[in-house]
């Protein structure tokens, strides 16, 4: 492992994984981690060690010599990449969530039974730091016993081969020499300090503590929040469909289905980074009688990282429109599933075969029996009738072909090929050849994005957004709102069956919730691309979010609504969640959005502001006590204030970039008011001002230091390979300013 090369949360993660601090520069965290993989090699025992004490100390040295340049370099970036017209409130919100998400990341997993001596060597060691790591500020020194509780071959002055040898005997023994006089110090960080509070104390993560879906929503969201607002995406160029055909309709499909360009098939759009999201999509005509079909063929499974244990799956048959595209889950939606079972309203039985890649399976529907009766083929093999619907039931409602894949690719064939995959029978017709009078259109999408509108839910979690959202959906059919939110993506993550469902594990159920919450940020920032209405039902409380994300929507009616209950129906409805989902929202992150909770205003990203629940003059004191109570609880962060300080001078001297180059050279005390001013050489006529400032260096007290004892023999051979290195530095220096700045005429 390249110590070097990894980033600061990679960083991070490899500590709390071995128990270790992970606060502090990234200088203190490259050292931090390859001391621990010292001591773990060293515990691996003398042949292994031996292996890889070479690229160990390769790594090492890599690291030392080069972290301070990575520093800066992500210095430099991160500096490039922050606006400066920030406001001051979105500097403390992003920062806040910077420090939640440390003090998340430092928690340690729990501790493995060893089940080997080398194993219970290496935990003793990490350990041994991690409670070293505790007790001691993330800026200070390291304690002279070495940060890993052992004491460091090199400092000890030992040879490297004795240290190889004496590994198995001796690390053991400092491992728990080191854990005693961290256990007395560790009793002394636990007494209160000169101020009262207690420090260096970290909260360990209970085996049955369970994040939850808030917890997830506020990562994402603070991972996305330094990031800078993205651009109103280009628009694409969308051509007229063609009122006479029939193909996939790309405006109720779901956002994550990409469909081919003939519109003839498609394939889920994550199917790499969310194997076990569902894609679906419909026809845009349907049909009310006769006999028609239509059918589908899995070109592809596609492919998938190696050790995911997801299946590659389609979802065949029929549905009605405004039903969800999750196929067979709702009411008067009926399909196929490859894995031999036929879905109805979520309810699954067994029927016909399995099928899957290559394989072409046949729908049938037959209007002119007593009841509308559906079947199914498989490569041309009839498999019999898999539903019967009361025509009473049915009403008016048109049947639309509908698909439903995961981690396949799907052709369909509405009667546009030449030639059928296989035969159908004489008496039923491709729903392409069906008259167009007979057929039934789903509306078409809006043709410009000012006839398309956003809104974006703001409010705590618990207070009912997802409920208003979807409330909002029903009441407004016509519309046809996507919802984007966690909710929707973490249903449409299910497989379901004929077994009953099962609650799943902590750890999948939270690897789950995080995979939703990521698949959430990709849809919204491929939303705006799209003609249509969405929700985006997330938490949203920072007003540096709510600008990020609705940025994008340029030329939608962007509206924001507001929900703030009263504080007893607040508290009520946190408890209904609780017992729904058997969650609770971690207090940190309650803590953390209370704090940063802001209600938003019109502005030039902001057309409408709705509040929902108590008015804006009723809801503006509850936020403001929510907010000084959730501030009084968290801890103070002095990294946090350092860095609002460092971002503050930094904006007053990037004030001054228009007068001239003014480099990273500004940030390290350095004058560089040459650089400031205008042209002086090249120009006779500035030269005056340019000998002034270099005169300034030249006086009598600043010469009379040099030639002042200096023996220039006795270092001549000491700096003369030094010399040269620099006579080529300023050879290159020279030629890169000629070139910058254009002055020909400098030597």
């Amino acid at each position: 492992m390249d110590v070097k090369r990894l980033k600061v949360t990679e960083l991070r993660a490899e500590l709390g994984r071995r128990g270790l601090d992970s606060r502090g520069l990234k200088l203190d965290l490259v050292q931090r981690l390859q001391e621990a993989l010292d001591a773990e090699m060293l515990a691996a025992g003398p042949e292994e060690a031996g292996a890889e004490s070479g690229a160990a100390g390769q790594s090492l040295t890599r690291a030392r010599l080069g972290v301070e340049g990575d520093g800066d370099d992500d210095d430099e970036e991160e500096e490039e990449e922050e606006e400066e017209e920030e406001e001051e409130d979105e500097e403390e919100e992003e920062e806040d969530e910077e420090a939640l998400l440390a003090d998340e990341e430092e928690q340690p997993p729990e501790k493995p039974e060893a089940s080997a001596s080398a194993a219970t060597t290496t935990a003793a060691v990490a350990s041994a730091g991690g409670e070293q790591a505790q007790t001691e500020p993330a800026e200070g020194p390291a304690q002279p016993g070495g940060l890993n509780g052992a004491q460091r071959a090199a400092e000890a002055g030992e040879e490297a081969s004795t240290a190889a040898a004496a590994a198995g005997s001796s690390v053991g023994g400092e491992a728990e020499q080191g854990g005693d006089q961290e256990g007395n110090e560790d009793e002394k960080a636990k007494q209160a300090g000169p101020d009262g509070e207690r420090h260096g104390l970290k909260r360990q993560r209970d085996e049955k503590e369970e994040h939850g879906r808030a917890y997830f929503e506020f990562r994402e969201e603070a991972y996305n929040s330094r990031s800078k607002s993205p651009p109103p995406p280009e628009e694409e160029a969308r051509a007229e469909d063609d009122e006479t055909l029939v193909i996939l309709d790309t405006y109720t499909c779901d956002l994550h289905f990409k469909a081919t360009k003939d519109r003839y098939g498609g394939q889920p759009l994550f199917s790499e980074k969310f194997p076990n999201l569902w894609s679906g999509a419909r026809s845009t005509h349907g049909v009310k009688g006769g006999k028609v079909c239509f059918e589908a063929k899995v070109i592809q499974n596609l492919p998938l990282k190696e050790g995911c244990t997801e299946t590659h799956l389609l979802r065949v048959g029929w549905s009605v429109d405004l039903s969800r595209s999750q196929l067979g889950e709702d009411e008067f939606s009926y399909g196929y599933d490859g894995r031999g079972l036929k879905a109805e309203n979520g309810q699954f039985e067994e029927f016909g075969q399995t099928f899957g890649e290559t394989d072409v399976i046949g729908c049938f529907a037959n209007f002119e029996s007593e009841e509308v009766e559906l079947s199914f083929s498989k490569n041309g093999e009839d498999l019999g009738v898999a539903f019967q619907i009361s025509k009473e039931l049915l009403g008016d409602k048109a049947l639309l072909p509908h698909v439903l894949c995961k981690n396949c690719a799907v052709e369909v064939n509405f009667g546009q090929k030449d030639e059928p995959f296989f035969p159908v029978p004489e008496d039923y017709l491709f729903i392409h050849a069906v008259p167009v009078e007979e057929r039934v259109r789903t509306p078409a999408p809006p043709k410009a994005p000012a006839k398309c509108e956003v809104l974006l839910m703001v409010g705590l979690p618990g207070c009912g957004k997802t409920f208003w959202a979807q409330k909002h959906t029903q009441e407004n059919q016509d519309k046809r709102f996507n919802i984007l939110g966690t909710d929707n993506i973490l249903y449409q993550m299910k497989t379901k069956g004929p077994e009953v469902e099962e609650p799943l594990p902590i750890e999948a159920r939270d690897s789950l919730l995080q995979q939703a919450a990521r698949c959430v940020s990709k849809l919204v920032q491929i939303a705006p691309r799209t003609m249509r209405n969405f929700i985006l039902d997330q938490c949203n409380v920072y007003n540096s979010g709510q600008r990020r994300k609705l940025l994008p929507f340029k030329g939608f009616l962007r509206k924001v609504v507001v929900l703030v209950p009263s504080e007893e129906h607040w508290v009520d409805r946190l408890q209904q969640r609780e017992k729904a989902e058997g969650e609770n929202v971690p207090e940190s992150v309650m803590l953390e959005m209370k704090a940063n909770f802001s209600l938003p205003d019109k502005c030039d990203y902001i057309d409408e502001v709705l509040f929902q629940e108590l008015a804006k003059e009723e809801a503006q004191p509850l936020v403001t006590k929510y907010k000084e109570e959730a501030r009084k609880l968290l801890p103070p962060s002095e990294k946090r204030t350092n860095r609002r300080n460092n971002r503050n001078k930094r904006n007053r001297q990037n004030r001054n970039r228009g007068q001239g180059y003014v480099g990273g050279s500004q940030r390290r005390g350095y004058n560089n008011r040459a650089y400031g001013q205008q042209q002086y050489w090249g120009q006779p006529g500035n030269r005056g001002g340019y000998r002034n400032f270099y005169d300034s260096y030249r006086g009598r007290d600043y010469n009379r230091f040099y030639g002042r004892d200096y023996e220039y023999n006795r270092y001549r051979d000491y700096y003369r390979d030094y010399n040269r290195e620099w006579q080529n530095y300023y050879q290159d220096r020279d030629r890169y300013y000629r070139n910058y700045y254009g002055y020909q005429g400098y030597r």
